[in-house]
């Protein structure tokens, strides 16, 4: 898979204010790395002190990724994620949407909803970027509990009416010697719904 050799530009969900619409959380514009070096200096400056795995995101190489989704909220970075080949880990023709993904303390919000607006668009942006760069397979991955997984599985495809196939069993992500690169991963075949 030749990577990024054909610009898709870059995307904006309804939220943003060239649009009617309002995304009440943030708007979500995802890019390739090269078209925004503004937002990647924004990124780079984020602290991961509270994370948990916070050496797996000081030392994020932004170039790395097919594309970036940020959250913005009045120019301020609320939110990343990217879209991820690596093909010495991930099958040929498969992509990770929503990798390295975060969001600040801001946009966590209680309750029930675990998709709300501003993760289904960047899925949607994500799935769409994958689908214009030749790939045949998306997929998140994540630690978290099976059952936590599933259901969020279970809500993107109702919102976005795309099909995952969800591994009960974690599944290897990345390097097997890391015990976090052992995770529960639903799959979007690309090519079957397109």
């Amino acid at each position: 898979m030749e990577k990024r050799t054909k610009s898709f530009g870059t995307m904006l969900t309804p939220g943003h204010s060239n649009y009617e619409s309002k995304n009440s959380e943030c708007d979500v514009l995802t890019f390739k790395p090269e078209d925004r070096p503004d937002i990647i200096e924004k990124l780079k400056q984020i602290s991961f002190d509270d994370l948990e795995q916070k050496e797996d995101y000081v030392t994020i190489n932004w170039s790395d990724f097919e594309c970036i989704t940020v959250l913005l909220k009045d120019e301020a970075v609320l939110g990343f994620s990217s879209v991820w080949h690596r093909p010495e880990y991930y099958e040929k023709g498969e992509v990770r949407i929503l990798n390295r993904y975060w969001e600040d303390a801001s946009l966590r919000k209680p309750g029930r909803d675990i998709v709300r607006p501003h993760l289904l668009a960047t899925i949607n942006h994500q799935l769409e970027i994958a689908t214009k760069l030749g790939f045949t397979k998306a997929f998140i991955s994540r630690c978290r509990n099976r059952l936590y997984m599933k259901k969020l599985f279970l809500e993107i495809e109702k919102k976005t009416g795309t099909t995952w196939q969800f591994s009960d069993d974690k599944v290897l992500v990345c390097r097997k010697e890391n015990p976090r690169c052992w995770q529960y991963k639903g799959i979007h075949d690309i090519k079957k719904e397109t």
